[in-house]
């Protein structure tokens, strides 16, 4: 085998393994995920619907802005923020300006049963970034940003997709 076709063969190994690794990783996150909500009675979709809350623009939301986001409907977004509300997750919160637009925000006392859990994982993966360079965590941030600007774009075009369909 030429150097040349050996080098694209090494290449496209690294690329399959890429891949391979990805889609592993992204299965474990979702049950990591699953496994961590259940712990409080909820699921994945729930506890990620906090975190986008608590990342939206000044910490509180409108359930459209959630469908937006997620691609979930108006009306599955209400029955996520109905449960939610019922077990003290998040409160609704009228707008002053506007009383029929309603703000969801997170009760942060909420948080307590699962802070332990997500510190947990987040010192285990200081702990295991530890080892790379500067310049090397800024190799794997930049990935992490376009591969999240991909998710997001491909995201978009999906709830798009099935918007335009139904």
């Amino acid at each position: 085998m030429s150097t040349l076709a050996s080098k694209k063969s090494k290449r496209r190994g690294l690329l399959n393994r890429l891949w391979d690794l990805g889609r592993i990783v992204s299965t474990q996150t979702v049950f990591l995920h699953q496994a961590i909500a259940q712990t409080v009675g909820l699921n994945a979709t729930d506890t990620k619907c906090i975190d986008l809350i608590l990342r939206g623009p000044g910490g509180s939301v409108t359930a459209g802005w959630l469908s937006e986001m997620t691609g979930l409907t108006t009306g599955a977004i209400t029955h996520i923020l109905d449960r939610l509300d019922k077990r003290k997750f998040v409160e609704r919160v009228r707008d002053t300006q506007d009383r029929r637009k309603v703000f969801v925000r997170v009760r942060p006392e909420s948080l307590e049963p699962l802070i332990p859990k997500y510190d947990a994982i987040g010192r285990a993966f200081l702990s295991f970034m530890e080892r790379y360079s500067d310049k090397e965590l800024q190799l794997i941030c930049e990935y992490m940003e376009e591969a999240s600007k991909i998710s997001a774009r491909e995201l978009a075009h999906l709830i798009k997709a099935h918007r335009a369909g139904s």
